[in-house]
């Protein structure tokens, strides 16, 4: 078999080519069926910790940004 390779040293890498083809077209297909399967819902329900209001002391949520900025000064 090394004597084939030898004389066709590209079929070698063509063939590594085909076979990480494969593996990906086979994990995405496996991702997305798996999706199909178990779909996420598209709202959360109205229990759910994100949907409750929060409470702050100046009426008004303040961005991650402007807080870390408050805390540096």
């Amino acid at each position: 078999m090394s004597k084939f390779f030898e004389a066709h040293p590209m079929l070698l890498f063509a063939l590594e080519a085909g076979v990480a083809l494969f593996l990906l077209i086979f994990i995405v297909v496996w991702t997305m069926g798996t999706a199909k399967k178990n779909p996420r819902p598209t709202r959360a329900p109205d229990d759910h910790p994100s949907r409750q209001p929060q409470e702050s002391t100046q009426g008004r949520q303040t961005p991650p940004q402007e807080q870390d900025s408050a805390k540096r000064q």
